[in-house]
């Protein structure tokens, strides 16, 4: 059984309060067992086919940004079908890559090839962070020395990414929303 840290359970309180509940927190290390990530997991939300998932450990890294002085850190959110299972080991990723490239982290970063490196069959290959939209109440939260933002993970293609670097992240959010697109399908048409 893990002991979570205060810290840590400020995280996943706030991830329980927004989803409604939690159904398990998985575990998950990198390649070389150096690093681990926990997932939190909650079926059934936002709709009965979907399953809702926050990380826990992205706030270890820093992401270079202050909010009145303090360090700001982040986590990651998402939500998908249920039936694709490694979903949450998809979220894991991101945190590593976090973890490991020391690159900053902000709304509309996109990380390549996160999905293919679990799935080349599928349309959606890379991952878009964004704020939470569909969940406005995941705010940010105050730790002891840290402020921790959430960010939704948003899965993309490869010509989405393209659009995304050349118009701009809000661009291709407008063809989202024009097109309707349901971002919880891996296996989706692209917008553009």
């Amino acid at each position: 059984m893990t002991n979570y840290s205060k810290d840590d359970e400020q995280i996943i309180h706030k991830a329980v309060e927004v989803f409604g509940g939690k159904d398990r927190i998985d575990e998950f290390e990198d390649e070389r067992k150096k690093h681990s990530v926990h997932v939190l997991a909650t079926g059934n939300h936002p709709r009965s086919d979907l399953t809702a998932y926050a990380t826990l450990g992205g706030y270890h890294c820093p992401t270079g940004y202050t909010v009145g002085g303090i360090p700001l850190r982040i986590e990651i959110v998402g939500a998908c079908h249920s039936s694709f299972a490694p979903f949450p080991q998809i979220l894991s990723k991101c945190v590593f890559h976090m973890m490991k490239s020391h690159v900053s982290i902000f709304p509309g970063a996109i990380y390549k090839d996160i999905i293919t490196s679990f799935d080349h069959s599928l349309h959606m290959q890379h991952i878009l962070l964004i704020p939470p939209f569909l969940w406005d109440t995941f705010s940010t939260i105050e730790l002891s020395d840290k402020k921790v933002a959430f960010l939704q993970a948003v899965p993309i293609s490869e010509n989405e990414r393209a659009f995304a670097l050349e118009y701009g992240v809000d661009s291709l959010l407008s063809r989202f929303d024009d097109e309707r697109v349901n971002v919880f399908n891996l296996e989706r048409r692209t917008v553009v």
